[in-house]
């Protein structure tokens, strides 16, 4: 899986690995996918993949919305000029994919590999620049495939006309592979002399005047491929009178309040109606089988209230709220709000070192850290990316939002929530401001495409969202039932003292917590969550309530170091 980009340009990099990924031995053909309702901006980045003469099935998507704007395309008079197989999908109800498939396996021969003619066929019509352009870089790929005879150490898996483009563009990866062969230093000046000419001619830089040409390649292709079946309605749709006030300078911001309120309020109803619902359950369950076998027996303290209190405190007191909270995200990802968020949001993201795309990450992070962190790779710099991974880490996950929740939500009220959020939030800016003005470099500006708004696919939905769940009922959920196995046993043979006790330092003396805390803020280290489940657990066996064990003070220090200390194992 590479990562998403625009082009083959070195400006990121994502750019670069998947550059490189492309022209290895391990690519047999490429699926170009392109967006049909923007047909000539992704039709620039399948200029640069025809350049590379590999295999290329174009995958033309979400033509039903093509359609439903009156248009439609010429798939036949496409599929000529470009010299590659096209065909016509609608991915998200799997529609076109089945042929799709097909023809990909058609184009490899069955044999896992494209023979030599079907590679032939399959590398699609060069598509030329404008005329001073074109002049420049065919005259440096000739020059170049007549040096590369000549000298053996000149060698790079791209085809000479790529070659001949990138160095003209000043590519900093082909520049640096040629400068170290012998006879390199000739061909570097040759492109360099190219680039000279072209922006002195154009009066331009090079990137601009390289876009421009190919853009204007695209422009007129896609004239010739684009019907438009009947005139465009006047009439504003609701998916344009959506994007106009979301993206408002005022209303804008008042919407992605009420969305953000609307999220967490529909999670913790959700969750809070779950959870107690199974406590009342569990509470009932406990008396009868305490009551039938005794509640000082091991077996039972380890098997029901260990085992079944662990599973009942992960499905109740955090899959309640995983789940509700997951659902939010892919509905707003799926149906194009987040994008606009991002753009929202781009100005004050500036302050804390980068664009407004940062805020995707992070508000995944609410969910959980490690997709979070890892969805940073979108921050083209490795400056952004380093800055969006540290204050995305520091976003409290569906977990901490848990035991937050579950102590001071419950307990306290949403007035000391909005405390605790508050404090967070401010730290977190307090770490950007801190982060852009030590890291060396600056922030680049927000480039990102947003498509218009679509009524979520419930198919995608759903899969989206048991794809962020499956990880925790696959893994955290075994390990809360087997920690909480341990900690009844631990409890049983009194060794929860003792652990407590080397804990007491900083959790009794600093913090001011009871003394019994100390151990649950080590496993979450594994798991946020399992600071509240645990504790849970722990006060159950006793037969105290929570209030009992903690009280209100000590249950905002208790959340507020489970939101601010080490992210969990698995986000490190």
């Amino acid at each position: 899986d590479l990562p998403g980009i625009y082009s083959l340009s070195t400006y990121s990099l994502e750019e670069i690995v998947s550059r490189q990924y492309l022209v290895s031995d391990d690519v047999d053909a490429i699926i170009n996918v392109v967006d049909a309702s923007n047909l000539e901006r992704n039709l620039f980045f399948t200029f640069q993949l025809l350049e590379l003469e590999i295999p290329v099935v174009l995958a033309v998507n979400q033509m039903d919305v093509l359609r439903q704007r009156g248009m439609e395309i010429d798939l036949a008079q496409l599929e000529a000029r470009l010299g590659i197989p096209v065909r016509p999908v609608v991915a998200v109800h799997g529609r076109g994919v089945h042929e799709l498939l097909e023809v990909v396996i058609q184009l490899v021969g069955g044999t896992g590999k494209p023979g030599k003619r079907q590679r032939d066929l399959t590398r699609g019509t060069p598509l030329r620049f404008g005329k001073e352009v074109e002049a420049q870089v065919a005259a440096l790929a000739d020059a170049w495939h007549a040096s590369r005879q000549k000298e053996r150490g000149l060698a790079l898996p791209y085809p000479d006309r790529f070659i001949a483009e990138k160095l003209i563009e000043g590519d900093e990866e082909f520049t640096q592979a040629i400068s170290a062969t012998t006879g390199g230093d000739v061909i570097l000046e040759r492109g360099n002399s190219a680039r000279e000419h072209l922006e002195s001619m154009h009066g331009e830089d090079i990137a601009t005047i390289m876009s421009a040409e190919i853009y204007s390649t695209m422009h007129q292709l896609v004239n010739q491929v684009l019907r438009v079946k009947v005139e465009p309605r006047k009439r504003r749709t609701l998916a344009d009178q959506l994007d106009h006030l979301t993206t408002h300078s005022v209303w804008g911001y008042v919407i992605l309040a009420l969305v953000l309120y609307g999220a967490y309020a529909f999670t913790f109803t959700i969750g809070d109606l779950i959870g107690s619902w199974l406590d009342l359950l569990f509470g009932t369950w406990s008396e009868a089988v305490h009551a039938t076998f005794g509640d000082t027996n091991p077996i039972v303290l380890v098997a029901w209230d260990g085992a079944m209190g662990g599973f009942i405190g992960a499905v109740g007191g955090v899959l309640a709220y995983v789940v509700p909270f997951f659902l939010v995200i892919e509905v707003l990802q799926d149906s194009g709000y987040l994008p606009r968020a991002a753009f929202l949001l781009d100005r004050f993201m500036h302050v804390l070192g980068v664009h407004g795309k940062a805020i995707i990450p992070m508000i995944l992070g609410f969910g959980c850290n490690v997709p979070a962190c890892a969805g940073c790779r979108i921050m083209e710099t490795g400056r952004e990316k380093k800055i969006a991974i540290a204050l995305s880490s520091l976003i409290p996950c569906a977990a901490v939002l848990v035991v937050v929740m579950g102590l001071v939500g419950r307990y306290m009220g949403p007035g000391w929530v909005a405390f605790l959020f508050a404090v967070n939030f401010g730290i977190v800016i307090l770490v950007g401001r801190l982060l852009n003005k030590t890291m060396p470099g600056r922030c680049t500006e927000l480039i990102m495409e947003m498509h218009e708004y679509r009524k979520p696919n419930v198919g995608v939905v759903l899969k989206q969202t048991w794809a962020r769940t499956k990880e925790f009922v696959v893994k955290s959920i075994p390990m809360i039932i087997v920690i909480g196995v341990a900690m009844e046993i631990v409890v049983l043979f009194r060794l929860l003292d003792p652990i407590n006790m080397v804990l007491a330092p900083v959790t009794v003396w600093w913090l001011g917590l009871p003394l019994v805390s100390g151990v649950f803020l080590v496993y979450g280290f594994l798991r946020k969550e399992l600071t509240l489940v645990l504790l849970e657990v722990v006060a159950s066996s006793m037969g105290l309530a929570m209030i009992d064990v903690l009280s209100p003070l000590q249950m905002l220090v208790f959340c507020m170091v489970t939101m601010l200390y080490v992210p969990c194992l698995t986000t490190v």
